[in-house]
């Protein structure tokens, strides 16, 4: 076999060249490869680019690479940009891979969507960030560059234990690296690493626990210690960790080779803190091949020793296919249909039948079936399941994939959140908002405090509870009294708005009559009533917007109550009507859709919502509430309805719903 060996050499100790190999590590990385007996031909990486007509004048079978190139964020994944180039095969992971791996924040953020339990981090890339985040920070926090290795920036100062501190250090270490830094939540415990090459045994090795000198009475794998002084460090393997921490840490590996696309080796580095909390730090996909180095010391004891290891690695990769391994495994796809499952709660009422509002929020039969229907239509056939307490074991028993969420759950406040958190439990993909969105959007209390505190306008409001006997406020009249933990307008009639005192009690009795648990107040926004509908996840879009006009008032405040959304025909009544579009101003329009648009992401919505506004005469806009988990009737709910408006037909609706989730689902 014809090796190719790509790599920088070392020749000072300036911090540019920190992450350099050696001549002596050289020199052994070349007796290894000789000894799997093949043929090396060394190729120094060079600014000039004389290494790549190296690379070209003979063929190659396999190129060894452990260069890390020379500047810039994505330094190390030059070389393997180039082996692609040139189609040659190569040991390590690939350039996506490479690049990535070299940014701590963006991996840190990846893996975190993924379970991975990674320290809360910001990054940091201008005097002002630093700044602006100083406040924000939960001390200790610890600061390193965000696109170097080997320690590079790191010292004993790197922990800050207040706002001045960290002011101080990431302003003089932001002028040396000025690429960014990333400052991440500091972590008491110890440092364990762990390798992984993956020609040996599972691929994940035994962890290795470094210890070295307690400076402060802090223990920090520094750059000089790291660089200048590594006698001074322990290497201890197996790490005396308990069993626990250890599977803990290989699970989470497991999840990072698969989600970062890390091909033949790596190293990760992990902290563990004194409860035996396991946080994912980093990971290099161009581990050091040091002699001694904490990846030999695991392959030792699966009986390999340096040459073996290397010549077992090159042995994998030129078996392997070419480098596009490493970013197809991290953006792999799954390529068969999901089993659907559309979950719903039906109605079993008739109008007039005791229990039947109750039952407002579930869905009609006539419902259920058009929405199964769309959903085939989009090319998804869904089992139909009912929401009841067997529904864990017949998502099971059905094999399914995404569940097609329109369940409102029973019993508790919670209760919208019951099928997001099975589903999570089970790890079924789900479509819609998660539970703590759902949990949270329910409570209409706390949905407008959520929003208020991010600087959108909301009505003054208060809580009342039955068992609670004191019923005063300083809220302005008039008022409106509805169910804090209610939906589908359960609860809210033509009488819940009132004007003094007198009539606030005696419809708060009323209100505590017709639905026992909290009963919201909040003042009564007097203006124009809006419906907004939001698709979507990170890109948003605007479904439509509905205005609800009253025709025929009742009192001086008519609203969209539950006895007005009992009207058969929403279009053609004696009551209102619904338009959409409405007429609006430009500049009206877009502030409704910001508000809306916002108000999604404050409250956590995904893929589906419908937010309801109050507008005053001068076009203050008044968030009432969010429907993460919106009616689906077609022809009949609000949702639905402002789509057909806009254009959007019904089965374009639902696909809004289920493609992002089939997506999701797709990428795992």
């Amino acid at each position: 076999m014809n090796v190719a060996f790509v790599y920088n050499v070392k020749r000072s100790n300036s911090i540019e060249e920190a992450e350099f190999d050696t001549e002596d590590v050289i020199e052994s990385i070349t007796r290894a490869i000789e000894s799997s007996g093949a043929k090396v031909t060394p190729v120094e990486m060079t600014k000039d680019g004389s290494w790549i007509r190296k690379l070209c004048s003979q063929p190659f079978d396999l190129v060894f690479n452990t260069a890390e190139g020379y500047r810039g964020i994505g330094r190390e994944a030059f070389a393997p940009t180039v082996f692609d180039q040139l189609n040659l095969a190569y040991v390590g992971s690939g350039a996506y891979t490479c690049f990535l791996t070299l940014d701590k924040y963006l991996t840190n953020k990846r893996l975190g969507e993924h379970g991975v339990r990674v320290p809360d981090s910001v990054f940091i890339v201008t005097p002002d960030d630093i700044q602006r985040v100083a406040s924000d920070l939960s001390y200790p926090v610890f600061v390193k560059p965000n696109f170097e290795g080997s320690s590079k920036g790191i010292s004993i100062d790197s922990k800050c234990n207040t706002p001045k501190e960290f002011i101080q250090y990431a302003t003089k270490s932001l002028k040396l690296f000025t690429q960014g830094l990333i400052v991440e939540q500091f972590i008491e415990g110890i440092d364990i690493t762990l390798p992984y090459v993956e020609s040996v045994a599972e691929g994940v090795l035994e962890p290795v626990e470094y210890v070295g000198v307690e400076k402060d009475g802090l223990c920090i794998y520094d750059y000089e210690m790291k660089n200048t002084d590594d006698s001074k460090i322990d290497v201890i393997c197996p790490a005396r960790i308990s069993h626990d921490v250890r599977q803990s840490m290989i699970e989470q590996m497991k999840v990072a080779i698969k989600i970062l696309g890390v091909k033949d080796l790596a190293r990760a580095d992990f902290r563990v803190t004194p409860k035996g909390e396991v946080y994912f730090i980093e990971i290099n996909a161009l581990p050091s091949l040091q002699p001694g180095a904490g990846l030999f010391s695991a392959t030792a004891r699966e009986g390999l020793d340096y040459n073996q290891t290397l010549s077992s690695i090159i042995a994998f990769a030129s078996k392997s296919k070419p480098s596009a391994t490493s970013i197809s495994k991290a953006r792999s796809l799954k390529k068969r249909k999901p089993n659907v499952a559309l979950v719903f709660n039906m109605k079993k009422k008739m109008p007039g039948e005791s229990g039947y509002e109750d039952e407002a929020e579930f869905d009609s039969e006539s419902t259920i079936n058009a929405i199964a229907n769309s959903i085939k239509e989009n090319g998804y056939p869904p089992k139909l399941i009912e929401a009841d307490r067997n529904l864990p074991e017949s998502l099971l028993s059905n094999n399914i994939d995404i569940v097609f969420n329109i369940a409102e759950g029973m019993n508790k406040q919670s209760r919208e959140a019951q099928v997001p958190a099975i589903c999570d439990l089970l790890g079924i993909e789900h479509t819609g908002s998660d539970a703590a969105c759902l949990s949270i959007s329910l409570n209409k209390n706390l949905s407008s405090k959520l929003v208020q505190s991010e600087g959108l306008l909301a009505p003054r409001s208060v809580v009342f509870y039955p068992e609670r006997k004191k019923y005063q406020h300083s809220l302005n009249y008039p008022v409106i009294l509805k169910p804090n933990l209610e939906g589908t307008s359960k609860g809210i009639f033509d009488s819940c708005v009132v004007g003094n005192d007198e009539a606030f009690l005696k419809e708060l009795e009323c209100c505590f009559k017709r639905s026992p648990g909290p009963i919201l107040c909040e003042e009564f926004i007097q203006g124009r009533e809006f419906t907004v509908g939001v698709a979507g996840s990170t890109g948003l879009s605007i479904l439509g917007i509905s205005e609800i006009v009253f025709h025929k008032r009742k009192n001086a405040y008519p609203i969209y109550s539950y006895e007005v959304k009992q009207i058969d025909n929403p279009f053609d009544n004696d009551v209102f009507k619904i338009e959409s579009p409405p007429k609006l101003t430009k500049s009206l329009e877009r502030k409704i859709g910001k508000a809306a648009r916002d108000i999604f992401q404050i409250t956590g919505c995904r893929d589906i919502a419908r937010i309801d506004f109050r507008v005053t005469d001068d076009e203050r806009v008044y968030f009432i509430e969010i429907n993460p988990l919106p009616g689906l009737s077609p022809g009949f709910s609000d949702l639905a309805i402002l789509a057909e408006r806009n254009g959007i037909s019904y089965n374009e609706l639902i696909g809004k719903i289920i493609k992002p989730a089939v997506r999701r689902w797709r990428r795992g």
